[in-house]
């Protein structure tokens, strides 16, 4: 997994673009895989990180700056701390490209309905 200029993170809660997105390779961590940390702030819904080890992330967390602490948001009252991501859905991962636009998006069946607050 070579690094890259452009990432497929989007903002979780309005699917916009993100601004000052940032790939920080954070070497191999575990077993000789790469690990890469993707973030970038939407202007309305503020910064966003996940973390690529090789297939795509599990999870995007709101969060306060790059590599900084999760900030909580609620869905009808509830707290909750990330956003799950499609390929977190998969029953039996495969190999897939871990840049893969679909697989980085928000899986909203396994969150509760309603409007997300921060």
């Amino acid at each position: 997994m070579a690094s890259r200029r452009r990432t497929p993170l989007r903002c979780p809660v309005c699917s916009r673009g993100l601004d000052n997105t940032q790939i920080i390779p954070l070497g191999a961590v575990t077993s000789g895989l790469p690990w890469e940390l993707h973030a970038g702030h939407c202007p309305e819904h503020g910064w966003f990180q996940c973390e690529v080890i090789s297939r795509p992330p599990r999870e995007i967390f709101p969060v306060s700056q790059p590599g900084g602490t999760v900030r909580t948001f609620t869905i009808n009252g509830v707290a909750a701390y990330a956003f799950p991501t499609i390929w977190n859905s998969q029953v039996t991962p495969q190999r897939v490209d871990p840049y893969d636009d679909r697989y980085w998006e928000v899986d909203w069946s396994m969150l509760p309905e309603g409007a997300v607050s921060f």
